[in-house]
């Protein structure tokens, strides 16, 4: 038992580690080597057909995993779930090749949207074989399935950068052929290695079953695609493909700041889960341990966001070979002042989830979603890329007050004073470290040892806390 979990942490933690790294080198590839209307082109035409095929998951995927994990018939439910993807998918395709022949003018400025599609429903499709196998618990095969696309993507740019046949139409090729690949890989695992036969399967009854259950999940994901990408659809509609190649650029490096979130969520999640769930009160060694962590993560969250804004403009621009810089630095500074506040947002989502408060979350979502949008629409025409930046910046704070207002904290309270003095002694290091140095590497370097060594002098973190964090994070 003991060597099947490990085994699985490996498999989950390696999956993470090669996505991110291969999500980098796609990254890097495409912002460097495309053309700046292009690039924006390609994040356009990928945040559209992202929000639409999230939609049309009706949120079935958790369903399907939860159901396959408590013993349904992997072939019944299963099989109902590739049903629903063949026809969610054809249906997609169909009207986007409708819409084409209609308004020829918009596919012609919006000339990779067609193509992102048929990669992204391709994508789609091999979503059932991943949940056959997350349900199964069978997480080397989910892991090589998530992770085949990006790492077929990474290796075809790259090769395409090496031999100079780099372009737009030419990385839409490379992604149809990486999610064919990943499907190829799917269906191969669940026949060959789970031993599973899944086909296409209609059962009213259980369709309908699966439907009423995912309802409430699917409200949740419909406004969380608004929030994650609504901001993208707006500017390439209303300010253009550069101007949105711009804010994208920024806002996938904010995305990269978030990181050690995505490591710290998957620990957390069980100890509120095993912490809140039933007690009526919760001990004081527990309540200590989740304030550590909290405490923790306090700390951490800014660190990236300190070094990005000492050392955006020299390193972005050689990065990018001086399409991206200076003028993408305000964006990310306003994008980065959300970061800390993912941090803690997360962390009285994870308390709502364990206490069920299931209700309170979509309302959440649904409000802070509308008030994105609104956001958005008023700004963009106005501010263009910086108007899309204050307006989800503005929204993560609303979101952040609703949740510290509404989620049960009374078996543990969450205190917001430590995230603000993290947030002050950040912009006093980086002050400090400009005063002292214009050498970025060096600059980034004192910002974060002055930010370190703050924090100790006002005891947020002592070496106590260090031992005490290393063995609950060993439990």
């Amino acid at each position: 038992m003991a060597k099947k979990v490990v085994k699985d942490l490996s498999s989950s933690t390696l999956q993470v580690i090669l996505n991110q790294l291969f999500g980098l080198l796609i990254f890097y590839l495409t912002s460097r080597y495309l053309q700046k209307a292009s690039y924006g082109e390609l994040n356009w035409s990928i945040a559209v057909v992202s929000v639409a095929l999230t939609l049309l998951t009706l949120g079935l995927d958790l369903i399907i995993v939860k159901r396959i994990a408590a013993g349904a018939d992997i072939a019944r439910v299963g099989g109902v779930h590739v049903l629903h993807t063949l026809i969610g998918g054809s249906i997609f395709i169909a009207v986007l090749l409708t819409a084409k022949a209609l308004v020829p003018d918009f596919f012609r400025t919006h000339y990779l949207l067609v193509g992102v599609g048929i990669s992204l429903v391709i994508t789609f499709l091999s979503s059932p074989f991943k949940q056959i196998a997350n349900g199964k618990e069978a997480f080397i095969y989910f892991a090589i399935m998530s992770v085949t696309g990006n790492i077929v993507k990474g290796t075809m740019l790259a090769v395409c950068a090496l031999i100079g046949v780099f372009s737009a139409k030419t990385v839409v090729g490379i992604f149809i052929f990486a999610s064919t690949a990943e499907l190829v890989a799917g269906v191969f695992l669940v026949f060959a290695k789970l031993n599973t036969n899944v086909k296409p399967y209609w059962n009213r009854r259980l369709y309908k079953a699966l439907l009423l259950e995912s309802m409430p999940q699917l409200g949740v994901m419909i406004f969380d695609s608004a929030l994650a990408r609504v901001d993208w659809i707006i500017l390439g509609l209303v300010s253009g493909a550069t101007i949105t190649a711009d804010y994208s650029f920024a806002y996938k490096i904010f995305e990269i700041s978030r990181l050690p979130m995505l490591v710290i969520a998957p620990i957390i999640l069980p100890k509120f889960v095993r912490y809140l769930s039933h007690q009526q009160s919760l001990a004081n060694s527990k309540e200590n341990e989740l304030k550590l962590l909290l405490r923790f993560e306090t700390i951490i969250c800014v660190l990236i966001p300190i070094a990005f804004n000492i050392a955006w403009t020299p390193v972005m621009s050689t990065l990018s070979a001086g399409k991206y810089g200076a003028a993408d630095a305000p964006i990310y500074l306003v994008l980065s002042f959300s970061v800390p506040l993912h941090y803690y947002t997360n962390f009285l989502w994870t308390m709502a989830f364990a206490q069920r408060q299931l209700k309170l979350t979509f309302y959440i979502t649904a409000f802070v979603s509308l008030l994105n949008i609104t956001l958005n629409l008023i700004l963009i025409p106005r501010y263009n890329a910086m108007g899309a930046a204050c307006a989800f910046t503005a929204s993560t704070v609303v979101q952040f007050i609703l949740y510290k207002l509404f989620v049960n904290q009374q078996k543990l309270a969450v205190p917001i004073i430590p995230l603000v003095v993290c947030m002050v002694l950040a912009i006093v290091a980086s002050g400090l470290a400009n005063a002292i140095s214009g050498n970025f590497v060096v600059g980034s370097f004192i910002a974060i040892l002055a930010y370190l060594a703050l924090i100790f002098l006002c005891r947020l973190f002592n070496r106590k806390d260090l031992a005490r964090l290393k063995l609950l994070l060993a439990k």
